[in-house]
């Protein structure tokens, strides 16, 4: 009973905290972009003196959207490889969005050491004119065209960004769903449960913002507790029928994104459903940590005698490709399991889904931008840890 009773009360908290107001907030960035995305990526194309101003800015963007659109224009060359880690550096994948509705201050503060470390590094690394002899095939052969997106099919009806149909981006990065069933799921099913248990439960949400609610710990269970509950389960199950435990977002549902309404609704409530339910691993973790080493307090010792490991950690997670991961050390913070300078590390040296595409076009590329995250993660968080931040 007591395991159920912290279970119930985890989930209620991740889908009240994080799952409504994460929602409206991707929502809404993913609606302006729709209707602006076309200007600064205009201006990266035209203005090759600024381009790392506006890569960086892309990246700054809540999510992993900006700096997903810059990898296929870096690997066609119309951005330079400082512009790429620019944009790398300022992405904080979809843990931006966990800051923004948990600790929105400390959200502001990452995205101002963020964006000028960002911007110094790219302009040093594009001064120096490192990378410019990373040899990138664009014309390389596909294996084969089974699995490229048929785009008269009616999967797939929209406009290329950043590239044209054919070229090596569209035949990497545009591929069939692997299931007819999880595209039934996504494009028909699940979004619209999505968000009729996100309109229900939004003034639950609201009071419980307003109000700390004490949850239930009997079987006696009232529907505000119950539409939190069913909201994270229901998530959870989506997360793991269309197994995408590993990355939350991909080029593919970003183009389409920046193409439609429609698709913005049905991504978005995908893109939540990976998000809570990360965050309910983390909040689980973490409220399993402190039942087991005796609570908060000896965990701040226990941070206080790692010294520059907690940040060395950050940073090895912030190494790790896909937005999970970062999403839980997010959440970690928002509880007070790791000081600010750990969470700026590993926002720095993170690139959230945006790895993944760059991966698959130019492993090299991949390398070096990691490299080139690490060391300003590490200057900057070692910098803010050893100012008591």
């Amino acid at each position: 009973m007591e395991w159920f009773s912290l279970f119930y009360n985890v989930a209620v908290e991740a889908f009240f905290k994080v799952g409504v107001f994460v929602s409206i907030s991707l929502l809404l960035i993913g609606l302006v972009d729709y209707k602006f995305n076309g200007i600064i990526i205009k201006l990266l194309e035209k203005d090759r003196k600024n381009q790392v101003y506006f890569s960086a800015l892309l990246g700054l963007i809540p999510g992993c959207g900006g700096a997903i659109i810059i990898v296929p224009m870096y690997i066609l060359g119309k951005v330079t490889f400082g512009s790429l880690v620019a944009s790398f550096i300022t992405t904080m994948g979809d843990a931006a969005f966990i800051l923004i509705v948990g600790d929105i201050d400390a959200y502001f503060k990452v995205l101002v050491i963020s964006g000028v470390t960002g911007v110094i590094t790219g302009l040093m690394i594009d001064y120096f004119k490192i990378g410019e002899n990373i040899s990138i095939n664009r014309e390389r052969v596909i294996e084969s065209d089974k699995n490229l997106v048929n785009e008269e099919s009616g999967q797939k009806v929209h406009h290329h960004i950043t590239h044209e149909k054919g070229d090596i981006v569209d035949r990497v990065l545009h591929k069939k769903t692997s299931s007819k069933y999880i595209y039934l799921i996504t494009h028909r099913i699940w979004y619209k449960i999505f968000w009729i248990l996100v309109i229900v439960s939004l003034p639950f949400a609201l009071e419980h913002l307003l109000h700390e609610h004490a949850h239930e710990s009997s079987l006696d269970l009232d529907i505000y507790d119950l539409s939190g509950f069913l909201g994270t389960t229901l998530c959870i199950l989506y997360t793991l029928l269309s197994k995408k435990m590993i990355k939350g977002s991909d080029f593919d549902k970003t183009e389409s994104k920046l193409n439609s309404i429609f698709e913005t609704l049905i991504h978005t409530a995908e893109e939540v459903a990976f998000l809570v339910t990360w965050v309910f691993i983390a909040f689980l973790g973490y409220e399993i940590l402190l039942k087991y080493i005796g609570g908060e307090t000896v965990l701040e010792v226990v941070l206080n005698n790692s010294g520059f490991l907690v940040i060395v950690g950050a940073v090895l997670i912030g190494l790790i490709p896909g937005c999970g991961p970062q999403i839980l050390l997010a959440a970690i913070y928002i509880s007070g399991g790791i000081p600010f300078s750990a969470l700026v590390a590993n926002a720095i040296c993170n690139d959230g889904d945006a790895l993944f595409p760059l991966l698959a076009l130019s492993k090299r590329s991949a390398l070096l931008v990691t490299v080139y995250n690490v060391i300003p993660a590490l200057i900057v968080g070692g910098v803010l840890y050893l100012m008591g931040i």
